[in-house]
C-alpha cells in the first residue's frame, strides 16, 4: 500500500488538519476506510460512534464551541440518512461542520445499484451547499466548503466523495489563493428610525438571541442595556450574553411560567430585539402587540402584522453604539418592580411537594457544577425549566432549540468534553431521550471521559403528555414504564447510580466528583408539576 497522504482522500484530511480539525466522527464502512486512514495519518483523530445521527451532533457541538468546523463522516445511503437529523440541527442551530458522506465508484455514479442514492438531493435542504469532490480541485473545493461553513449564518456544509476517487493518487493542484469571505461593509441604515422609537417609548424591552450570544458583543450589549436602564428577556440560546443576575434580567420568552414573563411585558411600549434569530422562536409568539426595532446582521422575519418601527443591520455592538450615540435617556422602568417579578418566578418555578421534583435536581446540580462548567440538555418538559431556572455563563448552556431534536444532549456533552477537557461537563435527558442514545453509553465507556449523565426518568413523555391533557386528548404513546424498580447497574459499562431523594442525588454526585471516567444517575423524578409550569 502506497502513501495514503498522497492520494485525494490524504489531501482532504490534510487540509482539514490544516484549519484546525482535530476530530472526525462517525462509523466505518467500505467508502470512507480510505478517508478515515488517511485522517489518523494527518492528525485528525477518528471517533467511532454508535450512530451517525450522534457524528452529526458531536460535529454542530465542536464547531459551535470552537468556530473550527466540525467534522462527521458516513458512508453512502443509510449512512448518509442517518446524518440527516444531526445535519439539519446544525444548519438552524447555526453550527458550523463538514458533512463528508462515502459515494459509489464513479462507472456506478448515477446509476441503479445497492445503496445508491442522489445524497447532494438529500443534503441540499439540510445544508448551506452540497459540492461533489473532484479530482484537481479537493483542496480548493475544502477550502470553500469551509469558508462557507463559517460564514454568517453559520452551518453545516456537504462533500461527497466518489470511492475510486478516494484511493486515486492527487493530481498536483493549481495553488490557488486562499479564500476569504471579504468584509461586508454595510453602511448603517435605520438608526435615525430607532433612535425615533426608542426616544417616544417610555418602557422599551431587549429581547436577546441567538445571534446575539454568537457576536461576541455581550460586553457592548450590556453597556448599551445599562446606560439607557433596558430591561431585557432572552432566548433560551441568548441566554448568558448579559449575566441573568443582572438587575435589569427578566427571564426567558416561551419556556417555563412564560405566561408570567408575557403578562410582566404587557407593561412595556417598545420590543428592542437584540441578535435575535426567530429560528427558536418568532417574536409573534411571545410579544405584545408592540412596535419592535430589530438590529441585527440579518433582516427581521415575522408576522406581517407585526409592526417594524426600524431595523439595523450589521454589526450588533457598533448599531448599539450609533444609537447610543444620539443621547438617550433612560427609561421608566422600576428596577424595585423587576426585582419583586424575579423573586416570585423563582418562588413560582419551584412548587412544594413531598415527592422528588426536576427543579429539586436542577438546583443541586447547578450547586456542583462550576460557574463555567458545561451542561448540555436533551429536548423535553425538562428543557423548559433548565430554560428559566438554570443561570449560566456566556457558552456553557448547550441545547437543541432551533432544530429541537431530542437525542442531541448525549452526543453533545461528549463533544464538549472532548474540545473543553479541563470543564466539568454534564449532561440532563428524559429518559425517552436516553432511550434514543442509550448505546452511546458505549461510546462514551471508550472514551473514558468524565461527563456526568443524569436521566430524568419519570417513566413519560412529559411533554407530550402535558399537551395531550392541556388538549383534552386522550394520554396515548408517552407512557415508558419501567421494567423494574431500580436501574441496573451499569449502561454498556458506564456505571448507573439511582437517586430517589435530593439525599441520594447529593450522595450520588460526591461519588461521580471522585470517578475519572463518565457515570450515570438515574433520577426517578416525579413529572406530574410540568403541565403547571409549562401553562400555569
Amino acid at each position: 500500500m502506497g502513501d495514503i497522504r498522497q492520494t485525494n482522500a490524504g489531501v482532504i484530511a490534510k487540509r482539514l488538519r490544516t484549519m484546525g480539525v482535530r476530530y472526525a466522527f462517525g462509523i466505518p464502512s467500505g467508502q470512507i476506510l480510505a478517508l478515515i486512514e488517511a485522517c489518523e495519518a494527518c492528525g485528525v483523530r477518528f471517533i467511532l460512534v454508535s450512530h451517525e445521527m450522534t457524528a452529526a451532533f458531536m460535529a454542530d457541538v465542536v464547531g459551535r464551541l470552537t468556530g473550527v468546523p466540525g467534522v462527521a463522516l458516513a458512508t453512502l445511503g443509510p449512512g448518509a440518512t442517518n446524518l440527516a437529523t444531526g445535519v439539519g440541527n446544525a444548519l438552524l442551530d447555526r453550527s458550523p461542520c463538514l458533512i463528508i458522506t462515502g459515494q459509489v465508484p464513479s462507472a456506478q455514479f448515477g446509476r441503479r445499484v445497492q445503496m445508491h442514492v442522489d445524497h447532494q438531493q438529500l443534503f441540499r435542504p439540510l445544508t448551506k451547499g452540497s459540492f461533489l469532490l473532484a479530482p484537481g480541485r479537493i483542496a480548493e473545493t475544502i477550502d470553500c466548503a469551509a469558508a462557507l461553513a463559517t460564514a454568517e449564518p453559520p452551518g453545516p456544509v456537504h462533500l461527497d466523495l466518489l470511492e475510486d476517487f478516494a484511493v486515486a493518487r492527487a493530481r498536483t493542484e493549481r495553488r490557488a489563493r486562499p479564500r476569504q469571505a471579504a468584509p461586508v461593509r454595510r453602511r448603517l441604515r435605520g438608526v435615525a428610525a430607532a433612535v425615533k422609537a426608542l426616544r417616544r417609548a417610555k418602557r422599551p424591552v431587549a429581547a436577546l438571541g441567538l445571534s446575539a450570544a454568537r457576536s461576541g458583543s455581550g460586553p457592548r450589549i450590556q453597556r448599551f442595556l445599562e446606560h439607557h436602564r433596558i430591561p431585557f428577556v432572552t432566548t433560551m440560546m441568548g441566554k448568558g450574553v448579559v449575566p441573568e443576575s443582572h438587575p435589569l434580567h427578566i427571564g426567558v420568552v416561551g419556556r417555563a411560567r412564560h405566561r408570567w414573563v408575557e403578562k410582566f411585558l404587557a407593561d412595556a411600549d417598545l420590543i428592542v430585539g437584540i441578535g435575535y434569530d426567530p429560528v427558536e422562536i418568532g417574536y409573534e409568539d411571545w410579544m405584545p402587540k408592540l412596535p419592535l426595532v430589530h438590529v441585527d446582521a440579518e433582516a427581521v422575519d415575522a408576522d406581517p402584522r407585526l409592526v417594524v418601527a426600524a431595523e439595523l443591520h450589521g454589526d450588533i455592538g457598533t448599531a448599539l453604539e450609533s444609537v447610543a450615540a444620539a443621547g438617550l435617556g433612560p427609561t421608566a422602568w422600576d428596577l424595585e418592580a423587576i426585582r419583586r417579578f424575579r423573586t416570585r418566578l423563582a418562588a413560582g418555578l419551584r412548587p412544594a411537594s413531598r415527592r422528588f421534583q426536576p427543579w429539586e435536581v436542577l438546583d443541586l446540580l447547578r450547586e456542583w457544577l462550576p460557574a463555567n462548567g458545561i451542561l448540555a440538555c436533551d429536548v423535553g418538559a425538562h428543557t423548559h425549566i433548565i430554560a428559566t431556572q438554570w443561570p449560566v455563563q456566556d457558552g456553557t448552556l448547550l441545547v437543541s432549540n432551533g432544530w429541537s431534536s431530542m437525542g442531541y444532549g448525549i452526543p453533545a456533552a461528549m463533544a464538549a468534553k472532548l474540545v473543553r477537557p479541563r470543564r466539568e461537563v454534564a449532561c440532563v435527558v428524559g429518559d425517552g431521550g436516553f432511550l434514543m442514545q442509550a448505546g452511546e453509553m458505549a461510546t462514551a465507556a471508550r472514551l473514558g471521559i468524565r461527563v456526568v449523565f443524569v436521566i430524568l426518568r419519570d417513566e413519560s413523555l412529559s411533554l407530550i403528555h402535558a399537551k395531550q391533557r392541556r388538549r383534552g386528548y386522550r394520554i396515548t404513546g408517552v407512557e415508558l414504564p419501567a421494567r423494574c424498580p431500580m436501574p441496573p447497574p451499569h449502561y454498556f459499562g458506564v456505571p448507573c447510580l439511582p437517586a430517589r431523594s435530593a439525599r441520594e442525588f447529593r450522595t450520588a454526585l460526591a461519588h461521580a466528583r471522585r470517578r475519572r471516567g463518565p457515570v450515570i444517575i438515574e433520577a426517578m423524578v416525579d413529572g406530574s408539576r410540568y403541565a403547571e409550569l409549562l401553562y400555569g
